[in-house]
């Protein structure tokens, strides 16, 4: 049983390091690839992006570190109702799940980021874990008393 145990063992770490490049260490040049390939969101104060739904508006008020980094971030999200177009009222009371995920790898983050409602429809995010660079989509589900709608924010993290 043992010999069992230790190439289980063996596979997982060998699985982490391929997820790596091949190394331990973080692969900056995946990051740099994605960020010469204009993939993902340019990060500025107040990002804004319509929700898949249509129903509510998000705007990323501060990253924390800006641009979005390197292993914890902190975020504070606007999220306003939405219809026809027309971005209305703050939403209060929203319930949020925080997705990260890393499509070219095809994994995410075990950390689960918490969510706190501030004033006028804002909500913080923390901690938002992207633990190795290389390109992140951050999805945002977003369930009110009378909406359901999703956003994914998507940049390139450097080590």
């Amino acid at each position: 049983m043992r010999p069992l145990v230790l190439s289980l063992a063996s596979l997982a770490l060998g699985a982490a390091a391929a997820c790596r490049g091949g190394s331990m260490t973080p692969d900056a040049d995946e990051a740099l690839a994605c960020i010469n390939s204009g993939r993902g969101d340019t990060y500025v104060i107040g990002l804004e992006h319509a929700g898949k739904a249509g129903q509510l508006d998000f705007k990323l008020m501060s990253a924390v570190p800006a641009p979005p980094g390197f292993n914890n971030n902190t975020w504070v999200v606007q999220v306003n109702a939405m219809a026809a177009g027309v971005v209305g009222a703050p939403v209060t009371g929203a319930t949020i799940t925080v997705t990260p995920f890393m499509p070219d790898h095809q994994h995410g983050t075990p950390i689960r980021a918490l969510v706190t409602e501030m004033a006028g429809g804002q909500y913080k995010l923390s901690p938002i874990n992207l633990w190795m660079p290389g390109y992140w989509e951050i999805t945002l589900d977003v369930q009110t008393a009378s909406a359901h709608d999703t956003v994914v924010y998507k940049f390139c993290i450097q080590a």
